[in-house]
């Protein structure tokens, strides 16, 4: 069973101001440190990077050691950027991750590939720390509290066999559902499969506002000292 990892580094980073994916997290660009999680899993055979059009050759002048690692063009939607990475990758098993969560663990990665390889569709999450409350949309009354122990947080990464990302992406793509959601509601939407999921790490944040380049850092010095 060949695996690859498909990871989505063509976003416009609008929320963030410039290109985040080359923002220094200890000294490296954050791509790179994300990429390095990835190299350090023994299970990973193949890693594919999406990349706008304006980026790209810088991409591959930071990758360009590092022989699993492909960069492809990503579209306008983070889904026609993955069904890219999918059709230039070679894996039965695909592990999709954001290319802005650096701090993922390769422990977590071959945790979540262990239960793919069971389930064929599983995903990292965490419980929420605050309690959620549901509203009314027109009211704003509050309608229902969600209990914590059942309510999860969607994390990346999560993995797929081949046949099922590719069945909901290509169908997303034709139906043009590009809801910025993640991977799992896709999958569940477009085909039948249920999807599993893998106990996550609240360290493993994403990098969206200029905020979470700060705490990247710090968590990535406990990270790399321990």
């Amino acid at each position: 069973i060949m695996i690859s990892a498909l990871i989505t580094a063509a976003g416009s980073s609008a929320r963030y101001g410039k290109n985040k994916m080359l923002e220094p997290v200890q000294g490296k660009p954050l791509l790179i440190r994300t990429l390095e999680r990835f190299l350090a899993c023994g299970e990973i055979e193949e890693i594919i990077v999406t990349a706008r059009n304006s980026d790209k050759k810088t991409y591959e002048e930071l990758t360009g050691t590092l022989d699993i690692v492909k960069i492809v063009t990503g579209g306008k939607q983070r889904i026609e950027s993955l069904l890219n990475a999918l059709n230039a990758s070679s894996g039965d098993i695909l592990i999709t991750h954001d290319g802005a969560r650096p701090l993922v663990t390769p422990g977590l990665i071959e945790e979540l590939i262990s239960w793919v390889k069971k389930t064929g569709a599983a995903m990292t999450a965490v419980n929420p720390t605050a309690t959620v409350k549901l509203t009314d949309n027109q009211s704003m009354k509050i309608v229902g509290t969600l209990p914590r122990a059942k309510t999860w947080i969607a994390q990346t990464p999560q993995g797929y066999n081949r046949n099922i990302l590719k069945q909901a992406m290509e169908k997303a793509v034709r139906e043009k559902y590009f809801v910025p959601t993640d991977d799992s509601e896709i999958v569940a939407r477009m085909t039948s499969h249920d999807i599993v999921v893998v106990p996550g790490d609240h360290s493993n944040i994403k990098v969206t506002h200029r905020s979470d380049i700060v705490i990247a850092n710090e968590l990535f010095e406990v990270y790399l000292n321990s």
